[in-house]
């Protein structure tokens, strides 16, 4: 048999039984659903009209939502930092998607937003991942998609430490 892939056995199996290291600490369904979250993830956005890889579609979009923004609001918009961003950001740029300019009000900063293209290519990439998600979710009635929505924001506001 062929190498397995991360978070498998050699049969293909996802590692949460026994055998894994990990559940000496952690119960079989938190490790299910750790690595459901982080599969999920790791799932490449199905066949796009417009190739690009999942960090520079997460650039684009924290620009998007941010409008124009330093380099500073865009690393804590992405929970990275500058230098990051900054790698993050340079083949977009390159590409024409997102533009560079001086700040006017501190030449040490930099602030970036999308072009026009940008603009274009990030509403048509964000329609055709919703279309994807919408898929993904027809296996859900609507009364299941409420409750998965309201477990992954409960989900997420115990990550970020708030209580219900």
């Amino acid at each position: 048999m062929g190498p397995s892939r991360p978070g498998t056995n050699r049969r293909g199996q996802r590692e949460t039984g026994k055998d894994s290291a990990m559940t000496t600490r952690f119960d079989q369904l938190t490790m299910r659903i750790a690595v459901s979250l982080r599969d999920f993830r790791r799932l490449k956005p199905g066949a796009l009209s417009i190739p690009m890889p999942l960090g520079q579609i997460d650039t684009m979009d924290a620009i998007a939502a941010n409008g124009p923004c330093t380099m500073v609001e865009l690393a804590e918009a992405l929970r990275i930092d500058a230098s990051t961003a900054t790698r993050a950001v340079e083949p977009l740029v390159r590409n024409g998607l997102v533009e560079r300019r001086r700040s006017d009000r501190d030449a040490r900063a930099v602030i970036v937003e999308l072009s026009r293209e940008g603009r274009r290519v990030e509403r048509q990439l964000t329609t055709e991942r919703f279309d994807q998600l919408e898929s993904s979710l027809s296996l859900f009635d609507r009364n299941e998609r409420e409750q998965l929505a309201e477990f992954l924001e409960r989900l997420l506001n115990g990550a970020r430490g708030r209580r219900p």
